[in-house]
């Protein structure tokens, strides 16, 4: 006789038991890379014609990948953020806004308390340019710092500059890596510079840059196709880090 008929609980329980698999490999593929947003199903609208506003939009999903991808062959992996930079202008900054306020709390009634008012207007304004200066020659188009990770393996410099470059009235939004050679603030304004102006980019040793085309990512209402965007940023990375490998090796 020929074998038994699978009953109609049976096969119900296979197909139930397949259905389960597939929904766990489409969830583990889905997944995969660890900065992918846990939903993106919110949506991300911009005026096409705000040039300020795709410019964050596409600075926040830069430093997304560069920090929250540490799978293997990303720089998270391999650098971690270096807010010595951000930490010195907090102190600044706090510290103009000290100075201002020792003025208003001063005990002594104008004009007795001139000279501490020209102090603090001093102060004032010397710590507000030297935050400029940051900005205007050191910074640039800076959009976040990295460090080597000390557990992380040997590598040709301790540290790297990310930019971006999205001039008004353009569709060209450019991200460059640039080398830092030694600490932040000691060494962020004798860096290689980022120039997305030059076809190429900068030519120095361990400099890449990627330029895209922001139609690519953005349809004709503004909607923003981050996940896309994110990938091909990650794409750009992972050759970065093949080539930072390169010269860690040569280096050794």
């Amino acid at each position: 006789m020929g074998g038994k008929k699978k009953s109609k609980v049976d096969e119900d329980g296979d197909a139930a038991e397949t259905s389960t698999s597939i929904k766990e490999d489409t969830t583990v593929s889905e997944t995969s890379a660890s900065w992918k947003r846990k939903n993106f199903d919110q949506e991300k609208k911009t005026n096409l014609g705000d040039t300020a506003t795709i410019k964050r939009l596409l600075d926040d999903a830069v430093i997304e990948v560069m920090l929250d991808n540490d799978e293997k062959g990303s720089l998270a992996s391999l650098f971690a953020e270096d807010t010595s930079m951000s930490n010195l202008k907090l102190f600044i900054g706090f510290s103009a806004v000290g100075a201002s306020l020792l003025s208003h709390v001063y005990p002594a009634p104008f004009p007795r308390n001139w000279w501490c008012l020209l102090f603090c207007c001093a102060i004032y304004f010397a710590l507000s340019g030297v935050l400029q200066l940051l900005l205007s020659f050191v910074e640039l188009e800076s959009i976040i710092l990295l460090r080597a990770r000390k557990d992380a393996p040997k590598l040709a410099v301790p540290g790297l500059n990310i930019s971006s470059h999205f001039p008004r009235f353009q569709s060209t939004y450019t991200v460059g890596i640039t080398p830092i050679l030694g600490g932040a603030i000691t060494s962020l304004a004798s860096a290689p510079a980022f120039l997305p102006e030059e076809k190429g980019g900068n030519s120095s040793p361990n400099c890449m840059q990627r330029s895209w085309e922001i139609e690519e990512f953005f349809d004709e209402d503004g909607l923003f196709f981050e996940e896309e965007f994110m990938k091909s940023v990650d794409e750009f990375v992972r050759d970065y880090v093949a080539t930072l490998t390169k010269a860690g090796k040569k280096d050794q």
